[in-house]
């Protein structure tokens, strides 16, 4: 092989090795968010069930922030921040899920509340669902008024958003509808979840 050809050669595994990484990163990021949701939904529904207030802050769990963390995603801190973001998320759901059951229940009707189900197997509603509420939350605490567009997180639409999950568009939109959802969630009932 020739000097040029060995050049060519070290620049592909250079390029090779440098997106592999940004890849891992990008894949903790995403894995964070989806594993803290899944165990949220899980304490979440274990708490209304036994009739306890919503608090996320008592687990270790979200505390720590670190589970199912393994060193090729990348960056700790940002898979602990992804995390907690998923566990107060999937927090919320499952302890709404569980009310939302047991007064389906009482009514004696199947119906089941879509927002709920949606959010759980979609992360682009859940995402936006999550920052909608918050949103929500503060605009009630800060006496703004109703209106969840005038938000850049709304307009953008595509916060969280990785390639794994599909059409840029589709995320979109489902993410606003998400976060609309939140928002109205967050601006009715703000003090009730607040983190």
């Amino acid at each position: 092989m020739g000097n040029r050809q060995w050049r060519q050669l070290l620049i592909g595994v250079l390029c090779i090795g440098l997106l592999g990484s940004t890849f891992a990163s990008a894949q903790g990021v995403g894995t964070g968010y989806d594993r803290g949701y899944r165990e949220g939904v899980q304490q979440g529904e274990q708490d209304s069930r036994q009739g306890r207030e919503p608090q996320v802050e008592r687990y270790s769990r979200y505390r720590d922030a670190d589970t199912g963390y393994q060193g090729r995603y990348g960056n700790r801190d940002v898979y602990r921040d992804e995390f907690r973001r998923g566990y107060a998320a999937g927090y919320r759901t499952g302890y709404d899920r569980y009310r939302v059951n047991v007064y389906e229940q009482g009514r004696r009707d199947n119906r089941r509340d879509p927002r709920v189900l949606r959010g759980y197997q979609d992360p682009a509603f859940a995402r936006g669902y999550s920052d909608g509420w918050d949103h929500g939350a503060d605009d009630r605490r800060d006496r703004d008024r109703y209106d969840p567009v005038r938000h850049g997180d709304y307009r953008d639409g595509d916060d969280g958003y990785s390639r794994s999950y599909g059409s840029k568009d589709a995320y979109k939109n489902n993410y606003r509808a998400g976060f609309r959802q939140g928002y109205e969630d967050g601006y009715r009932n703000g003090t009730r979840y607040r983190q």
